[in-house]
C-alpha cells in the first residue's frame, strides 16, 4: 500500500474501496448494470507511473510529454555550449544513493543538455565545480504552457524544456537537500 499512495495522490488509481466492476447479463441487452465489489476481484488493476514523467507533470500545471528525440553527441556537443544547464528542482535521499530531479528549457525542442546514462558535476551557487559526480539515468522531454490557458496549436504559447532523474552516492555528512537550485554541468569522461 504504501508504494501506491503517491499513485493514489496523483489521481492515477483509485482505492480498491471504490473500485466496482460493472457486469451485464448476455441475455438482456437492456439490462441495467449490477456493481460487483472489487474485494471479489483476483487481483486489482494498478497502473505503473513512471517516477519522472508524475514529477514533470505535478511540477508544471498543464505540461505534455513528449517522444525523446534522438540527438548525436557531435551534435549535443555544440548544442550543450550554447543552451542553459539543467538545475536541480528537487532532491530525495535514499539509504544507498540520492535522487535529484533537474530541468532546463531550450528554445529547441531537439536540443537535450545531456545523455542517458552519462555523467555530470555539480555546479554550486558561487559557481565552484563540486567533486561529486552524478549520473543521468533518465530524461524526459516535455512542454510546458508560457501563459495560462495556452492553446494546444500556438506554438508560442509553450516552452519546450528536458526533466532529468539523476543519482548520486548517498553520504550522511552531505543532505541531498542542499543540493536544490545548483546546475549540473555535463561531462566528457564516461
Amino acid at each position: 500500500m504504501t508504494r501506491a499512495l503517491p499513485l493514489l495522490l496523483l489521481g492515477v488509481v483509485r482505492p480498491i474501496s471504490a473500485q466496482t466492476v460493472r457486469t451485464t447479463p448476455a441475455a438482456s441487452s437492456t439490462a441495467t448494470p449490477v456493481a460487483v465489489p472489487a474485494v471479489q476481484r483476483t487481483r486489482p488493476v494498478v497502473a505503473t507511473v513512471d517516477p519522472l514523467d508524475a514529477w514533470v507533470v505535478t511540477r508544471f500545471r498543464g505540461a505534455h510529454l513528449l517522444v525523446d528525440s534522438a540527438v548525436t553527441l557531435t551534435s549535443l556537443a555544440s548544442l550543450a555550449s550554447n543552451g542553459p544547464l539543467p538545475r536541480v528542482e528537487s532532491a530525495r535521499a535514499g539509504r544507498d544513493s540520492d535522487t535529484l530531479l533537474a530541468v532546463h528549457f531550450s528554445a529547441r525542442r531537439d536540443a537535450p543538455m545531456m545523455q542517458i546514462l552519462s555523467r555530470a558535476r555539480l555546479v554550486g551557487a558561487n559557481g565552484t565545480i563540486v567533486p561529486v559526480t552524478v549520473r543521468v539515468l533518465q530524461r524526459r522531454l516535455f512542454r510546458a504552457p508560457r501563459v495560462p490557458a495556452a492553446k494546444v496549436d500556438v506554438e508560442s504559447q509553450w516552452r519546450y524544456g528536458w526533466a532529468y532523474l539523476v543519482v548520486l552516492p548517498h553520504d550522511n555528512d552531505r543532505p541531498a537537500g542542499r543540493y536544490r537550485s545548483w546546475l549540473l554541468l555535463p561531462t566528457t569522461s564516461p
